[in-house]
């Protein structure tokens, strides 16, 4: 518990983008393209600062995998498979990995395919 406020508190009060305490994306400095990752750092400094917009442009993909892990931590660790077992099925069947995977891939393509930056 205190690792995860001491992380926090990090990510709250230094910007990943302004800091030498953060490290760079490795597949980014390999390549040159984005991950499907990249911007993540900064869309977790945005969301401690209430900054929803910020975090969505740096990382659209981050807030909803964050809805996500959150839902499944629930269904897995805390009763949430016993009150909610179709949902449970369903997030934990195969179609939905495969899917998440795919959108992953396909997310990872398009915005370095569609970025006007890097």
């Amino acid at each position: 518990m205190v690792g995860i406020l001491a992380g926090v508190s990090i990510y709250f009060a230094v910007h990943p983008a302004d800091s030498v305490y953060f490290p760079p994306c490795p597949f980014y400095l390999l390549t040159g393209f984005q991950c499907p990752g990249c911007g993540s750092q900064r869309a977790i400094h945005s969301l401690l600062h209430l900054d929803f917009k910020q975090a969505f442009l740096y990382n659209p993909l981050f807030m909803p995998a964050l809805l996500l892990v959150g839902v499944l931590v629930y269904l897995g660790y805390f009763g949430g498979k016993n009150r909610f077992p179709r949902l449970y099925r369903i997030l934990s069947g195969t179609k939905f990995t495969w899917t998440v995977f795919l959108v992953i891939v396909l997310f990872g393509i398009g915005r370095n395919l569609f970025s006007s930056s890097s």
